[in-house]
């Protein structure tokens, strides 16, 4: 994992205020909001979650302690687009919030972990076909 900024320019609350703005926009997407829903049966503790996780990689704390890996290798018909589709209303909601050092950070760390989970995705249900990679938003 890159270096935790000593001091940071963001704060938990700005970290909340990402994770619920977008999950606002990935709720109401077409192709992302049905699978966040057929999959979140309850959002507050999803937010929590989703806030301790991002806190643990922008800021350093430890308080996430999950498993994202298996919950999303369950879920069938995955795809490339999908994940990129993550990605850009991910990029869409940091930049929303005019936080430069935040959104600069957490866009470069969501691409790596969308890409992650993409590869071990692929390697799991398509083993035989080429990894592809996401591209960028």
């Amino acid at each position: 994992m890159s270096s935790i900024p000593n001091s940071p320019a963001y704060t938990e609350k700005e970290i909340d205020q990402l994770v619920r703005s977008f999950y606002e926009k990935a709720r109401k997407d077409p192709s992302l909001g049905p699978i966040f829903e057929a999959h979140v049966t309850n959002w507050e503790e999803h937010f929590a979650q989703m806030t301790d996780f991002w806190s643990g990689n922008l800021l350093g704390t430890n308080r996430f302690h999950g498993a994202p890996m298996p919950k999303h290798l369950a879920i069938p018909n995955l795809s490339p687009e999908l994940f990129e589709q993550w990605l850009r209303l991910f990029k869409q909601t940091t930049e929303e919030l005019g936080k430069h050092p935040m959104h600069k950070q957490a866009n470069m760390l969501a691409y790596r972990i969308a890409n992650r989970l993409w590869r071990t995705y692929q390697m799991q249900h398509y083993p035989d076909a080429p990894l592809l990679e996401l591209q960028a938003p």
